[in-house]
């Protein structure tokens, strides 16, 4: 998939930036290569030599990966557009820019179900599911410093935030409290959190009601926790809404098989 899109980009240009649909397979690709610079990582190969197949073609270079220093597992990366191969920037009849690659991506990954990483990531996911939040995780004051590190550096309307699953829950919660600090930068934290973009694949937002007695409670619950959820989200999506939303796609699942096909 990601030698087609090389082929694609290399045939559209910049103009390839201003498809939606272009714009998140990209994303999922730099998702993809934080899978695999974990499970690579546990099978004690060069991660990077196997992953960077997902991001080299679309002139992105990994610069920061992100690790739980519990365990030493990646759980995200930092990626940067290449300076030398930036497209000028598309403009459309607002006058904003719509043909432009992000400058910088952060990418989290979702559940692994292997030994290495089972225990801290289904900790998050329960997290997850019983609260609605990651608030508590000790992966996301690392994931937040790394949002305000790279806003810091490229401003929040070149920055893209993108995650599968669990990831995407990271995602979110790191633009929520970003949204909600207090401002430290010329910037307001509001601000910069809604004209980030976002690319949120499965994205959990339910939230499993607590203490339910019965099934037609506990369906009540979702219905509100569905609503609920889209609703909190919209209030600061702001960019994501107009080019991103939500999609939905199956990563992560057979890498090492694939990886050793290459």
């Amino acid at each position: 998939m990601a030698m087609a899109a090389q082929a694609n980009y290399m045939t559209t240009g910049c103009s390839a930036w201003r498809d939606d649909d272009y714009r998140r397979m990209v994303m999922a690709c730099l998702i993809e290569a934080v899978y695999l610079l974990e499970l690579e990582r546990q099978e004690r190969r060069d991660a990077a030599a196997v992953a960077q197949q997902w991001w080299k073609p679309f002139r992105y270079r990994l610069v920061h990966e992100l690790v739980d220093e519990r365990d030493g597992s990646v759980f995200g990366a930092i990626f940067e557009r290449e300076h030398q191969a930036a497209p000028p920037a598309a403009v459309d009849v607002d006058g904003e820019g719509e043909g432009e690659p992000p400058r910088a991506v952060i990418a989290f990954r979702g559940t692994l179900l292997r030994g290495p990483t089972i225990r801290r990531d289904v900790e998050d996911e329960l997290r997850l599911l019983a609260r609605n939040s990651l608030r508590g995780s000790a992966r996301l004051a690392g994931a937040l410093q790394a949002l305000r590190a790279t806003i810091e550096r490229f401003g929040s309307e070149n920055v893209c935030l993108c995650g599968h699953s669990l990831g995407a829950g990271f995602a979110r919660q790191v633009a929520r409290m970003l949204a909600s600090s207090s401002p430290r930068h010329h910037q307001q934290p509001a601000a910069a959190a809604a004209s980030l973009e976002f690319h949120l694949f499965n994205a959990p937002y339910l939230s499993l009601p607590m203490g339910v007695r019965s099934v037609v409670k506990t369906a009540d619950c979702l219905l509100k926790a569905v609503r609920t959820g889209v609703a909190a989200v919209g209030r600061w999506h702001g960019k994501a809404l107009k080019n991103v939303a939500y999609a939905n796609c199956i990563l992560g699942y057979t890498r090492l098989e694939s990886s050793r096909r290459l």
